[in-house]
């Protein structure tokens, strides 16, 4: 097998790759809202341009998921007599 010949069987075999990823990513993120989708994926390894191209976003909104929820999870470590207070509301 020639150099070229290794290289589009290699080309071809990412190609199928991708595909599998994209289609595995459909499958765990079908009944997930947009945060959870970008979340998952982005334990799972991929990249936020990754993510964007699944998922039908930008990169710029992955990261801006990312970037929230970062904060939001820093917040809650921070204080979370505060966060254990919004969620249940005293009676009166």
């Amino acid at each position: 097998m020639t150099e070229i010949d290794r290289a589009a069987v290699s080309a071809g075999l990412g190609e199928r790759l991708d595909r599998i990823i994209r289609l595995l990513s459909a499958m765990v993120t079908r009944d997930m809202d947009k945060k959870e989708s970008v979340l998952a994926l982005t334990a799972a390894g991929l990249a936020p341009k990754e993510i964007g191209d699944i998922l039908a976003l930008t990169r710029n909104q992955v990261s801006v998921i990312l970037y929230e929820a970062k904060q939001a999870a820093t917040k809650q470590t921070k204080n979370p007599k505060a966060a254990q207070t919004k969620a249940q509301p005293r009676g009166g």
